[in-house]
C-alpha cells in the first residue's frame, strides 16, 4: 500500500503531437531534392559559333583575399536569380554577366549575400581556375554562383558582387536587391513547414479515481490533421510512453504543449476532479498568458520598418516617377542645416537625403557639400546668409554632435551677436567655429521673430532619423515643428507642397507616398541603404560620438637636439622676416569643410586671386 501512494505522488508531463499523412513527406521529399545545384561550370557561345566554358574553383573568404589591384573593372550586369528550396529552408543562385570593361583582368568574383542582420551576411569566393581564361569574348557568358541556403521566406537580401583584383573599394560596386518566395510557391501550399503555428489553446487535465482525463480542443480542419499522439510519462522518468503505439509519420514538424499534474492519493470519487481542476485551471491560465506575452514581444521585436516593404505594382511605380520628372516649375526651395562634426556616415544619410528631396520630392535643396564654388565667391557667411533668405524652408537634421556642439556654445557664452554676425577670417580656420554652428544661431534668431510676429512656423522644420532621438533636437529649436524620419515622411511631403506658389495648378504628388514605398526609387535606395550603414556602425560601437569627444593622446616627447661639432667655420645667421597682415592685406575668405572618408578638402581665396579667376587649393588626401 505504501508503494501504491508514493506511485501516486508524481509529477506526470502530457505531450500532444499532430501530423499529416504520407502525401506531405513526399511533397517534401521532392522539394529537397531541388538544392543539389551545379553552378561550377558555364558555357555560351560567341559570334563564330565556338562554345565557351568557365570553370570556377571557390575558396573560404576570410582566406586568400588581396582585393588591390591595378587595373579598373567595372560593375557586372544582367544580375538575375533562381529560387529554390534548400532542408525546408529558402535558398537563391546568383547570374550575372562580367562587364567587358576590364573584363580580361578578372581572376575571380566575391559575392556577398546581407540582410538587415549584419551577423548574417554570407559570401562565396569564386577564383577562375584559368587566370588568364576571360576576354572580351566572354562578355555574354552567363555566371552563376553556388546556392545561398538558410534564407528565410518572403525576405528582402541585398546582393553584391565584386570581381577581382581592383583598386576600387566594394561601395564602387551598386548593391541589387530580391525578395525570396514565400513558402508554398517553394514547398506547396500542403507541406507542414508552411503552414502556421498551432498548439492547443484549451488542455484540462482531470482526476476521477485512479483514471487521468485529459480533455484539449482540436485543430481546424484547415490543417487536414488526421491523428493526435499523447506522451505521458513519471517526472523522474526518462523517455516518454505512448497511449496509442502508432509511428508518427512526420516527426520532424510535430507541435506540442506540454503540462505538468500532480496526481493526488485517491480518498473519494470526488476528490480527485475538485483537486485537478483547482491545480490545472491556474496553470493553463498562466500558461495562456506567458505564451500570448511572448507572441507579442517577439512580433515587436521583429517588426522593423524597413524589412517589410510593400508589394507595389509596377505601375504604381512608373506612376511616381512620371511625375517627379514632370512636376511644374519653380519648386519649393530647400536649405539643409546639419551637423558637420558627427561620424563619415552621417555625412553619407545627409547627402542622400539632399538627393532624395531633390529626385523623389521635386525640391530644390541648398546644401553646402555641392556649392564649394559659389561659397568661395560669396563668403561663408554671405552665401549662409543668402541660401537662408532664399529657402521656402529650413530643414535641420538634428544629431548628437548638432545637440551637443551648438548647447557647448551656448554655455561657454563667449560670443556675441556681433560676432554671430562677422564674417569668419582666417583665424577661424582651426575649427573653433563651425559653418552649422552659425547657421543654427541665424535659424534660431529667425525662428524667434516669426514666432513673435506670428504663429505660423510652417518654413521651419526639425528633423531626426530613427538611429537618433527627439531629445537631440536643440532647445533653440524647440519651436519648430518635429519630423520623425522615415516615419513621418508622408507628413513631410506634404507640408513641402502646401505651400502656396504663383501657379494655375498644385502640383501633382506622387501616390501613396509612405515610409516603406520611398524603397522603390533610385534616390530613395540609396538613403536606405546610407540609414542601414549607420545603424551597422551604432551597434557595433555604441559609444562612438565618445569617443570623437576624447582628446588626442599626447604627443611624444622630443628628443634632444643632436650635439653639433664645431668646424671651425663661421657662418651668418639667416634671418626669415615673414610679411604681417599690415604689409600685405589680403581679406580671405575660409571654407571649413567636413571630413569625408576619402578627401578632405581645404580651399582658401584671396580678393586678389578672384579678381584674377583663379584660386589657391590645398589637398590633403
Amino acid at each position: 500500500m505504501a508503494g501504491s501512494r508514493r506511485r501516486f505522488h508524481f509529477f506526470t508531463a502530457l505531450c500532444v503531437f499532430v501530423c499529416y499523412s504520407a502525401s506531405v513527406n513526399g511533397a517534401k521529399r521532392g522539394t529537397s531534392d531541388k538544392c543539389s545545384y551545379k553552378g561550377t561550370q558555364f558555357s555560351s557561345a560567341d559570334e563564330s559559333g565556338r562554345k565557351l566554358g568557365v570553370t570556377f574553383r571557390y575558396d573560404n573568404c576570410s582566406l586568400n583575399w588581396n582585393p588591390l589591384g591595378k587595373h579598373a573593372i567595372h560593375e557586372v550586369n544582367n544580375i538575375t536569380y533562381s529560387h529554390l528550396s534548400c532542408d525546408s529552408q529558402a535558398a537563391v543562385v546568383v547570374h550575372w554577366m562580367a562587364s567587358p570593361l576590364g573584363i580580361e583582368h578578372v581572376k575571380g568574383f566575391r559575392v556577398y549575400l546581407e540582410d538587415k542582420n549584419p551577423e548574417g551576411k554570407q559570401c562565396q569566393h569564386m577564383i577562375l581556375k584559368d587566370p588568364r581564361q576571360l576576354n572580351f569574348s566572354y562578355k555574354t557568358v552567363r555566371m552563376s554562383s553556388q546556392p545561398f541556403s538558410g534564407l528565410t521566406f518572403e525576405t528582402d537580401y541585398m546582393v553584391r558582387i565584386v570581381p577581382f583584383p581592383t583598386f576600387l573599394n566594394d561601395s564602387f560596386f551598386p548593391p541589387s536587391f530580391l525578395r525570396t518566395n514565400s513558402c508554398e510557391v517553394l514547398l506547396g501550399p500542403d507541406n507542414l513547414v508552411c503552414k502556421p503555428f498551432w498548439k492547443p489553446k484549451m488542455l484540462n487535465v482531470s482526476q476521477l479515481g485512479s483514471n487521468l482525463h485529459v480533455v484539449f480542443d482540436h485543430a481546424p480542419s484547415t490543417f487536414g490533421f488526421t491523428i493526435y499522439y499523447l506522451y505521458y510519462k513519471l517526472r523522474q522518468e526518462g523517455p516518454f510512453r505512448l497511449k496509442r503505439c502508432k509511428p508518427l509519420r512526420d516527426d520532424n514538424n510535430s507541435t506540442r504543449k506540454q503540462t505538468q499534474y500532480h496526481v493526488s492519493q485517491v480518498h473519494s470519487p470526488w476528490a480527485g476532479p475538485i483537486r485537478a481542476m483547482a491545480i490545472t485551471v491556474p496553470l493553463v491560465i498562466m500558461s495562456a498568458f506567458a505564451t500570448l506575452f511572448t507572441v507579442m514581444c517577439r512580433k515587436k521585436q521583429q517588426e522593423n520598418i524597413y524589412s517589410h516593404l510593400d508589394e507595389e505594382s509596377s505601375e504604381s511605380s512608373s506612376q511616381t516617377t512620371a511625375l517627379s520628372a514632370d512636376r511644374p516649375w519653380p519648386r519649393p526651395k530647400i536649405f539643409i542645416c546639419y551637423s558637420s562634426r558627427d561620424c563619415p556616415k552621417h555625412l553619407a544619410v545627409i547627402q542622400s537625403f539632399a538627393f532624395f528631396l531633390q529626385d523623389f520630392c521635386g525640391c530644390e535643396v541648398a546644401l553646402d557639400l555641392w556649392q564649394h564654388l559659389e561659397i568661395c565667391k560669396e563668403g561663408q557667411m554671405s552665401w549662409l546668409s543668402r541660401r537662408i533668405d532664399e529657402a521656402h524652408f529650413i530643414i535641420t537634421v538634428c544629431s548628437k554632435g548638432l545637440k551637443y556642439f551648438v548647447e557647448k556654445r551656448h554655455r561657454k557664452g563667449k560670443a556675441t551677436s556681433k560676432e554671430n554676425n562677422r564674417e569668419p577670417t582666417a583665424s577661424d580656420s582651426t575649427g573653433n567655429r563651425d559653418l552649422f554652428i552659425v547657421a543654427t544661431a541665424m535659424i534660431s534668431e529667425k525662428l524667434k521673430e516669426v514666432h513673435q510676429k506670428s504663429s505660423d512656423l510652417s518654413r521651419f522644420m526639425s528633423v531626426y532619423f530613427d538611429y537618433s532621438h527627439e531629445s537631440d533636437v536643440p532647445t533653440s529649436l524647440s519651436l519648430a515643428p518635429k519630423y520623425k524620419l522615415m516615419d513621418q515622411l508622408p507628413l513631410l511631403f506634404a507640408r513641402l507642397h502646401s505651400r502656396q506658389l504663383s501657379l494655375t495648378d498644385r502640383e501633382p504628388q506622387p501616390p501613396n507616398v509612405s515610409k516603406r514605398n520611398y524603397f522603390r526609387s533610385k534616390s530613395g535606395r540609396s538613403l536606405y541603404v546610407a540609414i542601414c550603414n549607420m545603424h551597422q556602425h551604432i551597434e557595433q560601437e555604441p559609444d562612438w560620438f565618445e569617443k570623437q569627444l576624447m582628446p588626442p593622446p599626447p604627443p611624444n616627447k622630443l628628443l634632444p637636439p643632436p650635439e653639433k661639432l664645431d668646424s671651425g667655420l663661421v657662418l651668418n645667421e639667416v634671418k626669415l622676416k615673414h610679411p604681417s597682415e599690415s604689409d600685405c592685406p589680403v581679406r580671405s575668405n575660409v571654407l571649413i569643410l567636413p571630413p569625408t572618408p576619402k578627401l578632405e578638402l581645404s580651399l582658401s581665396l584671396s580678393q586678389e586671386d578672384l579678381g584674377e579667376g583663379s584660386s589657391g587649393q590645398d589637398n590633403h588626401l
